[in-house]
């Protein structure tokens, strides 16, 4: 192989390479907002079988922070449900730390897309913007669970900048829905 055959050898691979990247960087964001939709979808169904085991309300407050957010799981202790106000004086306690998002999903965080707007997940209408409240139970940011099986109605968004994915509970069933935001059509996938 001559130099001029080593040199276009080269330069095809190197364009290779090059197209490969964008599609490798695309699936890891998207695995890594998998990742953390699984995570904290997860968390809501252990929390929602404590308070079956219990007998007692639980609740996760969802926290959207600088760091890319954190969760804490709480025991009620006021027999009235997981409200701020109790969390604050003590009357609901924690059953586990605040644990960040950051420390297992890099590179994703709790919050909506700076691609904004972004419309919310049907059947919800209206548009989110990138600084609006992405964790939305009822007018609160704590996903709350009924010693019954019941839990809070809401939603719970997550992003990486651009893509997003959505946490949808519905309370009376205490069933979640998993829904993804694909930037790149402007749709809403299952």
């Amino acid at each position: 192989m001559n130099a001029v055959e080593m040199l276009a050898a080269l330069t095809i691979a190197a364009l290779g390479t090059g197209a490969a990247v964008p599609a490798v960087s695309s699936m890891l964001r998207s695995a890594r907002l998998n990742g953390l939709a699984s995570d904290l979808s997860s968390e809501m169904a252990k929390a929602r079988m404590e308070a079956v085991t219990r007998g007692a309300y639980t609740g996760i407050r969802f926290e959207a922070t600088p760091r890319g957010g954190q969760f804490t799981l709480y025991l009620d202790g006021g027999n009235k449900g997981i409200r701020s106000s109790e969390i604050a004086a003590g009357v609901d306690t924690p059953l586990t730390p605040p644990r960040e998002v950051a420390a297992r999903h890099q590179g994703v965080r709790i919050g909506i897309s700076q691609q904004g707007p972004v419309p919310r997940v049907p059947p919800a209408s209206g548009l989110l913007q990138p600084t609006d409240d992405p964790i939305a139970f009822g007018g609160s940011d704590i996903y709350s669970c009924s010693p019954t099986g019941e839990t809070s109605t809401g939603t719970l968004y997550m992003t990486d900048g651009i893509d997003m994915r959505a946490i949808v509970a519905f309370g009376p069933t205490g069933r979640m829905r998993l829904a993804a935001w694909d930037a790149s059509t402007r749709r809403w996938r299952p």
